[in-house]
């Protein structure tokens, strides 16, 4: 049974320090062609082969497409380049918790600053405040697609309502109208001052009952913000969610320079480009169509993938709307927008995450409670979960230790039915299990409940990698909770309480040369591995084994009172 128990720790460490080289997350093929799809429209001739005449309408449509036509952009064959557009004006719209800057030419977003937020990136951003928009990048572009032409609006400076808003009072819009010929294209945002979400409306005016498709930008990937370059990229991702429920991540590297190929499983509900900890997100209404597709278009940069969403807009409907949040991924704001947006960062490997991403995301709302409610620093918060979690799990700890000595008092039996069948695998197994079931002993109740903590340790693995809330936090000498320990403090405490551990659950127990050293060396293993985890895992970690060092205490002598009776029994 313990080399059981070891087997099992090995393998999970195992699975912890392998599971960024062997179980990356499965990226799921992409195949052109996916049905909802409106960006590679391409205009059906009849049967017949003649196109039938334009309708009033359609004309409408076509002089808008030509008029609109962007030079080396999406452009229609056939048709008369448009004049050289002009510059557009910058807009800004500023709250306590962000600066939004859209730029008038094609009414994109061009900067979004998070102001209670500091950019830990090495470089010249360093100190300031983090900014989600590459410097040469826009999210909140437009195109649309009529009749199977795509044109963008890129080019076309808009008429903005205001060039500066203060959302600091409350409620503030701000609309963005351009006018082609008898074509009207307009967008209006509503922001609220203590959210990130922005909520628009708009519409293509002078179509008549058309039907179309409208692009909207989501940009080449999240701006660099962290202090640890390489796990920001790798976390830049488009995710989306299925009307059906499913989320899915594609990571941004995955597209090859050149690729073009839209993302599987529309239409969705949502669709976000993602880093570690930040968030741009288009969330459609629920009794809506949804986004229609997704397509990512690689780029020679590494992590990068240009992004653009289509959003259907059924003939006869007013317009179009979504909500787009553009901040961090702060778990209490995401679960108020609703449609399972705080599952945008998925906890843990792809095929345990139906059980790590609803229980990563139960420890997040407690530990979050309790820092709200006892107006707590995270530090002790993290402190008072490791006490709290060896306190609720001390009852498994009494069966395993009971379980034990049961086995340790079948010893004897369980030799004899060795020496009697050991030509006779199977039959051994039979009687040993009816022994087993004579003495009321489960074979595996002396492991199975010192496993418990294993989930949660893994769990909290995930949620420190991707948890927004420990981001940046102090603790007493550690800087960042999410980052390691720079001078290694807590990482020796825990492999010191481990080392302690072991030394008092050996008291009172008859155990193999093997078993001592495994016991001994496991601490060695955790500690240097451990080192360069986030610091606030190891301080979970530390002060749950400072807990137990009470609970070991006892049972330790528990085992030692038991020793002479099941010494008698054996005799």
């Amino acid at each position: 049974m313990e080399r059981r128990l070891l087997y099992a720790i090995a393998l999970m460490i195992g699975i912890m320090i392998l599971s960024n080289v062997i179980f990356r997350p499965v990226e799921r093929p992409l195949e052109p062609g996916t049905p909802g799809d409106e960006t590679t429209a391409t205009r059906q001739a009849p049967a017949g082969g003649e196109e039938p005449e334009p309708s009033g309408a359609e004309r409408a449509a076509e002089e808008m497409a030509a008029a609109l036509a962007e030079p080396g952009e999406m452009e229609v064959p056939g048709r008369e380049e448009a004049p050289t557009p002009r510059d557009g004006e910058t807009v800004i719209v500023r709250s306590d918790l962000y600066e939004y800057r859209f730029d008038t030419r094609g009414a994109r977003l061009v900067g979004a600053t998070m102001l209670e937020y500091e950019n830990f990136a090495s470089g010249g951003h360093l100190g300031a405040n983090v900014e989600l928009i590459r410097p040469d990048d826009a999210i909140l572009t437009y195109g649309v697609t009529l009749r199977g032409d795509t044109v963008s609006l890129a080019s076309v400076v808009f008429d903005a309502s205001a060039t500066r808003l203060d959302v600091t009072n409350g409620p503030v819009e701000l609309t963005f109208e351009a006018a082609v010929g008898q074509v009207t294209f307009d967008v209006t945002y509503r922001f609220q001052p203590d959210d990130y979400r922005i909520e628009a409306s708009g519409g293509l005016r002078g179509l008549g009952d058309v039907g179309h498709a409208l692009l909207i930008g989501l940009g080449r990937g999240i701006d660099m913000n962290e202090a640890v370059p390489q796990e920001d990229r790798g976390a830049r991702a488009l995710v989306t969610r299925s009307r059906s429920g499913q989320i899915s991540a594609e990571r941004l590297g995955g597209v090859d320079d050149g690729e073009s190929v839209p993302a599987a499983g529309g239409p969705f509900s949502w669709v976000a480009s993602k880093s570690k900890y930040w968030l741009a997100a288009l969330v459609t209404p629920p009794n809506s169509p949804g986004v229609g597709g997704v397509m990512l278009r690689g780029v020679a940069e590494e992590d990068v993938a240009v992004m653009q969403a289509t959003l259907p807009v059924p003939a006869g409907s007013e317009g179009f709307e979504y909500v787009a949040y553009i901040g961090p991924q702060d778990f209490e704001r995401l679960q108020a927008v609703g449609q399972e947006l705080h599952n945008v960062n998925p906890y843990g490997w792809s095929w345990f995450r139906w059980f790590i991403r609803p229980f990563g995301n139960l420890i997040v709302a407690v530990l979050i409670w309790m820092h709200e409610s006892f107006a707590l620093a995270y530090g002790w918060v993290l402190i008072l979960f490791g006490v709290a979690s060896r306190i609720v799990l001390f009852p498994l700890y009494q069966i395993s230790m009971r379980q034990q000595m049961k086995q340790m008092a079948m010893q004897p039996e369980v030799k004899q039915l060795q020496e009697r069948y050991k030509g006779d695998a199977q039959r051994l197994q039979q009687e040993q299990m009816k022994l087993y079931k004579e003495h009321g002993v489960n074979p595996l109740g002396g492991c199975l409940p010192m496993l418990v903590p294993f989930p949660i340790l893994i769990t909290l693995f995930f949620v420190f990698q991707n948890t927004i809330e420990f981001r940046g936090v102090p603790f007493l000498w550690l800087a960042d909770l999410s980052l390691r320990d720079p001078l290694f403090i807590v990482p020796a405490l825990m492999g010191g309480s481990m080392l302690l551990l072991a030394w008092i659950t050996q008291r009172g127990m008859e155990t193999s040369g093997q078993m001592k050293m495994f016991s001994y060396v496991l601490p060695v293993v955790f500690t240097f591995f451990f080192a360069s985890l986030a610091a606030g895992l190891n301080l979970y970690y530390t002060a749950s084994n400072i807990a137990s060092l009470p609970q070991q205490l006892y049972l330790s002598r528990e085992r030692r009172k038991a020793q002479p009776a099941v010494s008698r029994k054996n005799s």
